[in-house]
Parts: structure tokens; sequence; C-alpha cells
């Protein structure tokens, strides 16, 4: 692997190494966090599932109504030149789409600007991550975000904070938690396994519609796994079989702990390890 400060990293059609890459003050980005981004992972130096990606990058854009003239053909050429130059073999690519460079000001519609793209990829260990073989320990927490979580912003402040505040408490992460109801994790969807089920809360503007979350479901129905999508209260959460959560570069995780309660008998059961298996195994056979 390159030294960090060699890799290369893709700004508005051209090509920098890293310390030489830069954005505007003034990007809209920058100070209004009005921008939305994808993050595909990476499994032998190929991407997993980007034509998905690309779809829900061209949706969000879609909503926040910023200029959209990219082909999926260009993005992804792009993606495999940064990987090979910097000769990623597993980790991530890095996708963000900001509205662009003006003067400071909340009124965006005065005029059309032309949109900042950026990307770059990031080594990280995905298969051999020691949290999907022996689990992570959760807590709960007041879901704080705006109310188009569906929409893949860059409005991160919150996740950020629910995070960090459950690294602080000694767990891994934090789901967040709206009238009673699981929403979904920090930076994940959730899954529980309860009367033998796999259960799933549905979409809505609170849930962002993850990639992986929408594989493991298909996955499921065709391997005649039975899953469904509904709300999930925290009596469900703390008296289910077993719990997961699915992201794009942690792909299915088991989790061992909730509030301080062991799930199940506290060790990775057998239905997230089928399902861990099932997933790694059907991307592998459609990586890009």
């Amino acid at each position: 692997m390159l030294e960090k400060n060699n890799q290369t990293v893709y700004v508005n059609g051209e090509f920098f190494s890293k310390k030489e890459a830069s954005i505007s003050v003034f990007d809209r980005g920058f100070l209004f966090s009005d921008s939305v981004y994808e993050v595909t992972a990476v499994l032998d130096g190929k991407l997993v599932d980007w034509k998905e990606h690309f779809a829900r990058l061209i949706r969000s854009l879609g909503h926040l109504n910023i200029e959209n003239n990219f082909q999926e053909e260009d993005f992804y050429q792009i993606q495999r030149k940064l990987i090979n130059e910097n000769q990623l073999k597993e980790g991530l690519c890095y996708v963000q789409v900001t509205r662009g460079i003006a003067e400071r000001d909340f009124n965006f519609a005065k005029k059309s600007l032309l949109p900042t793209v950026v990307i770059f990829t990031q080594e990280k260990q995905i298969l051999k991550n020691a949290a999907s073989k022996v689990g992570v320990k959760i807590i709960t927490v007041p879901d704080d975000r705006w109310r188009r979580r569906d929409i893949k912003t860059t409005q991160l402040l919150a996740q950020s904070l629910a995070k960090t505040h459950a690294v602080q408490e000694g767990v891994d992460d934090s789901l967040l938690v709206q009238g009673g109801f699981i929403n979904e994790g920090s930076s994940s969807n959730v899954f529980i396994f309860k009367d033998e089920r796999i259960i799933t809360p549905s979409l809505s503007n609170d849930i962002l519609g993850g990639i992986t979350r929408s594989s493991v479901i298909k996955f499921c129905q065709i391997n005649n796994i039975e899953i469904k999508e509904q709300k999930i209260n925290i009596d469900d959460l703390m008296n289910a079989q077993e719990v997961f959560l699915t992201s794009a570069t942690g792909f299915v995780l088991p989790v061992i702990e909730v509030n301080g309660r062991r799930v199940g008998n506290g060790l990775v059961g057998d239905t997230v390890k089928k399902i861990q298996h099932i997933y790694v195994e059907q991307i592998k056979a459609k990586l890009f």
C-alpha cells in the first residue's frame, strides 16, 4: 500500500495527491453540509454493489435539487483508476457531490451552481474484521437527526455524537430511537431474529435505505429465510434471540449486547452466521 500522503484523490475532473487535493472555503458542502455522498466497499480490488450505490446517489441529488449531469460509467471509471493507482485491495471508495461554490447565503435558488465532486479511496479490513466474528456491544440513544434521514446527506453530526457517546460508554455503537421504536444504527441498518423470523424496520423518511440492507433482504428471500419489514420497539429488541447490523463496509455485523444485557447467550448466533455466509458468497459473484 502506498504511503497515505501519496494516495491519489479526484476533485472536479482532476487527480491530485492527497496532500494537494483541496476545495474552496466557499463550497456549500463545507459551509452548509449541502451535499450527498456514497460509500462503496471494495473487495479484491473491485466494487461491491456499485450500480445500486450510484442509483441512490442520483436519488439523493434529485431530492436536494443539486444539478446532475453525471453518468454511471464516468464515476465507475474514476473509481477504477483510484483503486488501481492506490493499489487498493480491500476497503472503500467514497464519493461526495456538493451543490458547489457560492457566496455564503441560505438561499441557493438564485442561480444554478456547478457541483463539486470529490472521490477518494480508503484502506479498511472488511472480511477479516474481528467484530464480524465476535460481535459488538451497543446502546440505545434518542434520534436527534433531521427528518429526511432517507437522503444520504453529509449532515452526520448527530450520528457522530451518537457513535462517540457509545465509545465513551465503553461499547461499540448506538441505535437511534424515536417514539419507542428503533430506526437504525449511527451508520447502519438493524435487524433482529425473533419468533423464527428476521425483522427489520420498514423504510420511511426516518430511515436510510441501506444497499447492504436491501441485498440481505433479497438474499433471504432467495434462500427461503422468512424476513419481514415492520416497526421494532424496544421490547422487541431487548427480547430478540439475535440482533445484527448491516452497512456498506461492515457487511453483516452481529450484536451480542444491548444496553448492558446479553443478546441470546451473548455469542454470535447461528442465524447471523448463516446470513453472513450467504451475503459474502452472493456479493463475491457480482463484483464490478
